[in-house]
């Protein structure tokens, strides 16, 4: 069923989430969005590389695949990819309980509690739908630091796909059953952080973040943080309650699972955040390890 329902949607021009290959129309959209061409991204890859050589204090990878991330994450900008990269690593060092040690099994056991998960297909502009479910986290099994850990992992992961860094992901951030309990493992201590991978510290292109089934509390919380969000990131974000239409006017109807009034019956693939994340880890522990050493 769920071999049938992909294929009869790539059928549709619909394209894979796992997709390793940047089809031609990928390429033109590198080139037309982000002014990508072969000259600019090896001249652009040179200069940032010399720069991180030339400040002697980030200790991050210069490989291509990793600096073209940030590259492709500020438009070829050579100063706002350093600022970028330069905010990423300051988040690992400014945390130092949170990033120092990373707790494996609980970080594996999040991955598959069905609290991040994305689905089979992307969107008509090629990005990546991620939806994160509230109610899978339980904050008194998994705190708040293995949580962002994961966070942090799966966004590299997902950065590691060329033809994320070009179209960008979007969100559903379903709040159902948001407690107490969760926002106090945020709130207050966390919001700058979270304010802070919003805006301008992590390589991924928030193209929307659409929040669902918030309530009284998610309210509250949403309150808070958005006094640090800039307009721009705020125009973002679009918080629907319980209106699931609205979210169709964003997301195809025909990706989303049914318990979103979607048309796919396939959620997503069991473990599937898990191995991806375990594809990483080692790399993801040593750039953590380096930061601290």
């Amino acid at each position: 069923m769920a071999d049938d329902y992909e294929e009869m949607m790539k059928a549709k021009g619909f394209f894979p989430c796992n997709l390793d290959t940047l089809p031609d129309k990928f390429i033109q959209k590198a080139k037309e969005d982000l002014g990508e061409t072969d000259e600019t991204r090896q001249s652009t890859l040179e200069q940032l590389r010399k720069r991180i050589l030339e400040e002697n204090k980030l200790k991050c990878p210069t490989d291509d695949d990793f600096l073209i991330q940030y590259l492709r994450a500020r438009r070829y900008d050579v100063d706002t990819a350093v600022e970028l990269l330069n905010n990423h690593f300051n988040i690992f060092t400014s945390y130092p309980e949170v990033f120092d040690k990373l707790d494996k099994e609980k970080m594996y056991k999040l991955a598959r509690s069905g609290f991040l998960n994305v689905l089979p297909l992307r969107d008509n502009d090629g990005c990546l739908v991620i939806i994160i479910k509230l109610e899978n986290w339980d904050p008194e099994d998994v705190n708040a630091q293995v949580l962002i850990c994961t966070m942090a992992a799966f966004a590299q992961c997902i950065e590691t796909y060329p033809v994320n860094q070009i179209c960008g992901v979007r969100v559903i951030y379903d709040a159902k059953d948001y407690s107490f309990q969760q926002m106090y493992c945020f709130v207050p201590t966390y919001l700058p952080l979270i304010a802070k991978i919003l805006k301008n510290c992590i390589p991924v292109r928030f193209k929307s973040i659409h929040v669902i089934n918030g309530g009284i509390i998610f309210d509250y919380a949403w309150s808070l943080l958005s006094l640090l969000l800039s307009e721009k990131i705020k125009g973002r974000i679009f918080v629907h309650g319980d209106n699931l239409q609205e979210v169709h006017n964003y997301i195809p109807k025909e990706l989303l699972p049914q318990e979103y009034g979607g048309d796919n019956a396939i959620f997503y693939e069991e473990d599937w955040v898990a191995k991806e994340v375990d594809k990483i880890y080692d790399k993801f522990s040593t750039l953590l390890k380096n930061c601290y050493s």
